[in-house]
């Protein structure tokens, strides 16, 4: 059997020689929490950690949102990629060689299709790589990456590359190469001329997007091509100009160079965000690489959530002209209840990242970062001076702004802090801010609520079963079913679809009078529908008082819900027999109803007896 074109054996070698902690360590931060470990949902917005990961069963679930599933449905999640794609990266991780596909396939000719764009984009950068070491089409471009500081490895390195200023070079080269147009157009690499038509057999309606420009490839973390970025040569507006938003690329998500930045974000706990292409690349030739860079656009809730991931601490190097500013001061809402600690590094005016890493060098930078202030100060701070009064009044009016923002924090401690380093600054006694806005008062009861940790929940938050139902598919798949109750489970008795496919797995599994767990539970997260019901009941702390006689107890109630539904089921059909006369009918079905009916009475004493 195979799935995507690989063996199943590799495809349970893979999964063999995964070790689920490995691969979520790597976009979140875990910790110790019993036999399992917790963070932060990196699939939702959450303030305390609701996401678990169980090493022992090899699955996550959260809690909070009720995604779950095993090491490769977070990959596939977190990255958007195919299983087939998903099994080749981390089999490449875990030194299993794959199998190629067979000669002359190539992915569903569906435009959307993931694969094929990123095979698409691969090519398109090769030809922009190759443009620019060619000695007369890319002179002006290598003179200006030279002018810039470039070396020549950090160009290879970082994949620049040229686009030539002739209007269809690009589009001609990809056509030759086997791809079509509406493949150009999914992918960002050509336009639609004004007034052409839009017949995607006739290439005369369409050029290159990028074109007289130093190309950047933009890469997801599995250093993927995604996009591109292109900053014109000369003059020209406008001066950047990323990809459009593609099935693989949005620059409201993507941070450039992420996929370099994230182990040495990782080991110093601290990411440096800049605006710039430049300015990024300049930091990482100077050996600081711990720094990715906003694509042409403000910091958004996606960026602040792919962070942190990764460090609890952020540098923000935006230029220090009043455009720099204004970004800088833009992310204070963004970051107030993140957990992330942010500090504003000033430049000197006239200067860039990039040009002033050049010219004062690393060990200047890394005092100015050590001395930076926080972005609430340098709010603050900047807010004063544009102020510029000595009235107190006007001064407490000029950071209303900050204050209304620090009102948003649902961390006491966080919100007490933070007003009294406003009031220091200002001048005032905290008290002052603080009748002058009631919502920074502190709220003990609600607030200790709200902040009190949030442990894993004793009962199925989203489980619509039965409790029976609900209790044991929790006990098989935590293994504490014996062979013989499993036997006794019938799955039509159970309302829960999902629940229904566990039941019928596990008794597939049954093997020489032993539950299979693993093979049960690896079976149900196959199954879209049934991995997130799997992995929750998998990792209820759900405590019982007796097991055994706990679910003697359940198995009694599904047992007696089946024999209303079958006893409820005849009844039906006698009265309809003796409304038609059918007397023979009627008394053959008049004798199974009080056999049931003996039947049930007969459970029900057993159930009620005391145990022995």
């Amino acid at each position: 059997m195979s799935l995507g074109l690989i063996p199943q054996e590799i495809i349970e070698q893979v999964k063999d020689r995964t070790d689920i902690l490995d691969v979520v360590s790597g976009y979140v931060t875990l910790s110790k929490a019993g036999q399992n470990f917790k963070g932060l949902c990196p699939f939702h917005s959450e303030k305390t950690p609701s996401f678990m990961v169980s090493p022992s069963r090899q699955i996550f679930h959260c809690f909070g949102c009720g995604t779950g599933g095993n090491a490769f449905t977070f990959v596939m999640k977190m990255e958007g990629t195919s299983f087939p794609e998903t099994i080749r990266e981390l089999a490449r991780k875990a030194g299993i060689a794959v199998p190629e596909a067979a000669p002359g396939f190539r992915p569903a000719q569906d435009t959307g299709n993931r694969e094929k764009l990123e095979t698409l984009n691969e090519a398109a950068q090769a030809w922009f790589m190759h443009n620019l070491t060619q000695a007369e089409a890319g002179r002006d471009a290598r003179l200006y990456l030279k002018e810039r500081g470039m070396f020549e490895d950090t160009l290879e390195a970082f994949g620049f590359g040229y686009a030539p200023e002739s209007w269809d070079g690009l589009l001609k080269h990809l056509l030759k190469n086997g791809y079509t147009l509406p493949d150009l157009l999914a992918g960002g690499l050509i336009t639609t001329k004004d007034g052409a038509g839009r017949n995607p057999k006739d290439a005369s309606g369409y050029y290159d997007k990028f074109r007289a420009r130093v190309m950047f490839p933009i890469r997801d973390l599995r250093k993927k091509v995604i996009g591109f970025g292109g900053r014109i040569l000369g003059e020209g507006m406008p001066k950047y100009l990323n990809s459009p938003e593609t099935p693989l690329f949005s620059k409201g998500r993507a941070l450039y160079l992420l996929e370099k930045a994230r182990e040495a974000a990782g080991k110093t706990d601290t990411v440096i965000i800049v605006e710039g292409y430049f300015d990024a690349i300049a930091l990482h030739q100077a050996g600081i690489t711990n720094v990715v860079a906003t694509l042409g656009t403000a910091l958004t809730p996606d960026h602040i959530r792919t962070i942190r991931r990764y460090v609890t601490k952020v540098v923000l190097l935006f230029d220090p002209d009043e455009a720099g500013v204004r970004a800088a001061l833009r992310t204070l809402d963004l970051f107030v209840d993140s957990g992330l600690g942010v500090k504003v590094v000033s430049l000197p005016s006239g200067d860039d990242p990039d040009t002033f890493i050049r010219n004062q060098g690393t060990e200047v930078f890394a005092q100015m970062q050590e001395k930076a202030p926080s972005l609430l100060d340098f709010a603050v701070e900047h807010s004063l001076k544009r102020a510029g009064s000595t009235v107190i009044e006007d001064r407490i009016r000029s950071v209303d702004e900050i204050l209304r923002i620090l009102q948003k924090t649902s961390n006491r401690l966080e919100k007490e802090e933070c007003t009294k380093r406003v009031a220091e600054r200002l001048g005032v006694n905290q008290q002052r801010l603080i009748e002058r806005y009631p919502e920074l008062r502190p709220r003990e009861m609600r607030q200790a609520r709200r902040d009190a940790p949030v442990s894993v929940p004793s009962a199925g938050a989203r489980f619509k079963g039965t409790p029976e139902e609900r209790d044991l598919v929790h006990l098989l798949l935590q293994g504490q079913l014996l062979p013989a109750e499993v036997r006794r489970l019938e799955a039509e008795t159970f309302s829960m679809p999902a629940c229904k496919l566990i039941v019928e797995i596990a008794l597939r599994t049954l093997d020489e009078g032993r539950v299979s767990v693993r093979a049960t539970l690896d079976e149900a997260l196959a199954d879209v529908a049934c991995a997130t019901v799997a992995t929750e009941l998998s990792m209820l702390d759900q405590p019982y008082d007796d097991v055994r006689q706990h679910v003697t107890d359940c198995l009694g109630r599904l047992e007696r819900k089946k024999l209303e539904g079958a006893l409820g089921r005849l009844i039906t059909q006698l009265r309809v027999a003796e409304q038609e006369g059918r007397t023979d009918e009627a008394q053959r079905l008049n004798d199974e109803v009080n056999a049931l009916r003996l039947q049930k009475s007969g459970r029900a004493t057993v159930s009620s007896a005391p145990s022995a």
